[in-house]
C-alpha cells in the first residue's frame, strides 16, 4: 500500500489541501491542471459569466467527456467479445 500524502492544490482560484496516496499524487496534480485549464478557457470564451456558473460549466462539459469515453470503451468491449467469438468459431470450423 502506498505512503497517503496530503497535497495542496489551487483549483478554480481557490486552494484545497488533499489527502491521496504517494502514487496516485501526479495524477491528481495533473487533473488540477486540467481543471485549471478548462477552466481558464471558459473565463476567455465568456469573461463576464459569473464563477459559480462557469464552474458548473465547466463540470458539465468534463461529465459530457467521461459520458463519451464510457460510451467508447463499451463499444471497445462488444467489439473484442465479438471479435473472440468469431475467432472461436474460426477454431472450431479449422
Amino acid at each position: 500500500m502506498s505512503e497517503v500524502v496530503t497535497v495542496e492544490l489551487r483549483l478554480i482560484e481557490q486552494t484545497f489541501k488533499l489527502s491521496t496516496t504517494q502514487d496516485r499524487k501526479d495524477d491528481l496534480q495533473r487533473a488540477g491542471d486540467l481543471l485549471n485549464e478548462k477552466f481558464q478557457e471558459f473565463r476567455r470564451k465568456a469573461p463576464n459569466v459569473e464563477h459559480n456558473k462557469l464552474v458548473i460549466m465547466v463540470a458539465l462539459e468534463l461529465m459530457q467527456e467521461v459520458l463519451t469515453m464510457n460510451k467508447s470503451l463499451q463499444e471497445y468491449s462488444h467489439c473484442e467479445r465479438l471479435l473472440a467469438t468469431i475467432l472461436e468459431d474460426v477454431e472450431k470450423t479449422v
